[in-house]
C-alpha cells in the first residue's frame, strides 16, 4: 500500500529486495553535522494510503514516527530528572500523520491539530468524517468524506503530545509535548537543520501553518501559547501564524509551567477551579504572537467557565466568536445511547435517562473560520476566502443558583447568556437554528457538569426539547415556509461572513430532515 505516493514523491523505490531509499532525489542534510538546541532529527515511515484526487491533485495519508531532542535549556519543568543523551539532551519518539499532496510543493498551507486523547476531532469535523486513535490505527476514507480542507488546498497533519498517547512524553516533564508540537510544524515550514539522516523524506514545505483544538487540545494549545511555544528558540518568530481554539475561552492544561505555577500536579487536563488565562495572559510576546480565534460554544458557559474571558474588546491579533450550539452535538440515537451508557465519575449522564440530545452542529462554521484565517494569513491556496468578521459574544446575565446544570466556581461569580422565548442565547453568531428555530436547547447540560476527572465531559452535552409536528405548522405553515426562513438567516451569516456560502446546501438538506422527524433526537 501507497508504493504510488513514495515513487512519485522521488522519495524511496521499489527494488528486488524491498523499499530502498533514493538519496539524490531527497533534501540534504546540513553539512556540519546536526545543530545544537532541540529539533527533529528523523522521520520514520510506517504505511502510506492513497486518499483520493481533489482538485486535479493527488492527495496521500503517511504516517508513522518523528524522533527529536529536547535542549536542556527548554522550559520544561522536570525536564532536568529525565534521561539524557552524550550531548544532554532528552530523546523522544512520537506518532504522527499527515494528509498532503502526494508530489509535496503541490500546497503551501497545513492545518496542524493538538489531538484530543489521541483522535483527530478537528480534522473529522473539517471532512467529516469519524476516525478515532492514534495515526496507525486510524482508519480514513477514500475521498475523506467531503474532503473540505483537500477541496481548498489545505494538508492536515498531527502528532501526540499526551503522555500515555505518545512513548516520548514523560509523566513528570509533559512539557516535552509542547516541544514536540512546537518542533514538527518547525521541520514542516523547512527546518531541517536537525536531521542525521540526508534521505529523510522531504513531507512537504509549509509556508502558512495553522495551530487548532478542540476542548482538551484546544486548552493545550493555550498553554502552548501562554507558555512561549510558539517562538522559534533560534528566530524568536512565529512558528504558526495562526491558532484556533474552538471551547478554548482561556482555559489551559496542568501540564508545565503554569502547572508548576499553582503548585498542581503535572495532568493533561484543566485544574478544577484555576482562573482561565485572559487575553493578554496568552499573547504577551508580539514578535511570536499568532492570529488567535478564540470559539466559545453555548455548553461551555456552564461547564467551563467561557463568561470569565467573553469579550469582543481584544487585543488586535484576537478574535473570539460565540457560537450557540453545544460543545459536543450529538445527531445520533447510536451516539445517544453511547452518551448515556458511558462509565463516569458518579455513574453514566442524566443519571442514564435518555432524552434528546442538542443536535446542531457547528462543523460548517468551522470550516469557515479554518479557510478565512488561511486567508488572513496570507496563504495563495485560499486567496479567494472571505475575511475575518467581527468578534461577537453572548449577552450576559446572572448564572442559576441550581447547580445541577451550571458547574460552579469557588470564590467567583460566573455569568450565563440571556435566552430569548425559544431558550437560544441572545448575540453571538446567530444560527439559522436560533432564527428558524425547530426546537429548544434545554436543560443547556447534562448532569454532572463537572471538571474534575478527565471523563467528565457530560456537560458537554445538551439537552433538546423539540417541536412538535403541531408547533412546527403553527410557526412556519409546512416545510417550505420553515426552509425560506432558515435558508434567509443562513444567507445572512453568509453575507456577514460568518458562513462559507458552500456549507448551506448541505445545512438546508439536514434542516429538511429535522423538520420532517422532529419528534426524534
Amino acid at each position: 500500500m501507497g508504493g504510488s505516493f513514495w515513487r512519485a514523491a522521488g522519495l524511496i523505490a521499489l527494488t528486488a529486495t524491498g523499499w530502498a531509499t533514493a538519496p539524490a532525489l531527497a533534501l540534504p542534510a546540513p553539512t556540519s553535522g546536526p545543530a545544537s538546541g532541540s529539533g527533529v532529527t528523523g522521520i520514520a515511515i510506517a504505511g502510506t494510503q492513497d486518499v483520493g484526487t481533489f482538485n486535479g491533485i493527488a492527495y496521500s495519508r503517511i504516517w508513522g514516527t518523528v524522533s527529536g531532542v529536547v535542549a536542556p535549556n527548554e522550559k520544561v519543568e522536570g525536564l532536568a530528572a529525565q534521561p539524557k543523551d552524550p550531548q544532554g539532551n532528552f530523546a523522544y519518539t512520537s506518532p504522527f500523520e499527515i494528509i498532503a499532496p502526494t508530489k509535496p510543493g503541490n500546497n503551501s498551507t497545513i492545518l496542524i491539530e493538538s489531538e484530543n486523547r489521541g483522535t483527530p476531532i478537528m480534522h473529522n469535523y473539517l471532512d467529516a468524517i469519524a476516525a478515532t486513535g492514534p495515526a496507525a490505527k486510524a482508519t480514513y476514507p477514500k475521498g475523506l468524506g467531503n474532503g473540505f480542507l483537500e477541496q481548498h488546498g489545505i494538508s492536515y497533519g498531527r502528532v501526540s503530545w499526551q503522555t500515555g498517547i505518545s512513548p516520548g512524553v514523560p509523566a513528570k516533564a509533559e512539557g516535552v509535548g509542547e516541544v514536540i508540537i512546537r518542533d514538527f510544524a518547525r521541520f514542516l515550514g523547512g527546518d531541517r537543520s536537525h536531521l542525521t539522516n540526508a534521505a529523510t523524506p522531504n513531507l512537504g514545505h509549509y509556508t502558512t501553518r495553522i495551530f487548532g483544538g478542540i476542548s482538551q487540545s484546544s486548552w493545550f494549545v493555550n498553554a502552548f501559547v501562554a507558555e512561549g511555544f510558539n517562538a522559534d528558540p533560534k528566530t524568536g518568530a512565529r512558528v504558526f501564524g495562526g491558532v484556533i481554539a474552538v471551547d478554548g475561552t482561556g482555559n489551559w492544561l496542568a501540564l508545565n509551567q503554569l502547572a508548576a505555577t499553582h503548585k498542581a500536579s503535572q495532568a493533561p487536563y484543566v485544574l478544577e477551579d484555576a482562573a482561565p488565562l485572559q487575553a493578554h495572559d496568552i499573547l504577551k510576546r508580539p514578535k511570536s504572537d499568532p492570529l488567535y480565534i478564540d470559539i466559545a460554544n453555548y455548553t461551555d458557559f456552564y461547564r467551563v467557565h467561557a463568561s470569565l474571558t467573553d469579550t469582543a474588546k481584544l487585543p488586535a491579533r484576537m478574535w473570539r466568536y460565540d457560537w450557540p450550539g453545544p460543545h459536543h452535538p450529538v445527531t445520533s440515537e447510536k451516539d445517544a445511547t453511547a452518551t448515556f451508557a458511558a462509565t463516569r465519575p458518579g455513574g453514566a449522564c442524566n443519571d442514564g435517562h435518555v432524552v434528546p440530545l442538542n443536535p446542531i452542529s457547528y462543523a460548517p462554521y468551522l470550516r469557515t473560520v479554518v479557510v478565512e484565517l488561511a486567508h488572513r494569513l496570507g496563504s495563495h491556496d485560499v486567496r479567494h476566502a472571505h475575511a475575518l468578521p467581527p468578534s461577537v459574544v453572548f449577552k450576559l446575565g446572572p448564572a442559576p443558583t441550581d447547580t445541577a446544570h451550571l458547574n460552579p466556581m469557588q470564590g467567583v461569580t460566573l455569568k450565563v447568556p440571556v435566552v430569548d422565548h425559544d431558550a437560544n442565547p441572545v448575540g453571538g453568531v446567530r444560527y439559522p437554528e436560533t432564527a428558524a428555530p425547530f426546537g429548544k436547547p434545554e436543560p443547556v447540560s447534562l448532569p454532572p457538569v463537572i471538571t474534575s476527572a478527565i471523563t467528565g465531559t457530560c456537560g458537554n452535552i445538551g439537552e433538546w426539547q423539540p417541536f412538535t409536528e403541531a408547533q412546527l405548522k403553527q410557526r412556519y405553515g409546512d416545510q417550505a415556509g420553515f426552509l425560506e426562513r432558515y435558508g434567509q438567516a443562513a444567507d445572512q451569516l453568509i453575507k456577514e461572513g460568518y458562513l462559507l456560502a458552500s456549507e448551506k446546501a448541505e445545512m438546508m438538506a439536514t434542516a429538511a430532515r429535522h423538520y420532517m422527524t422532529p419528534d426524534k433526537p
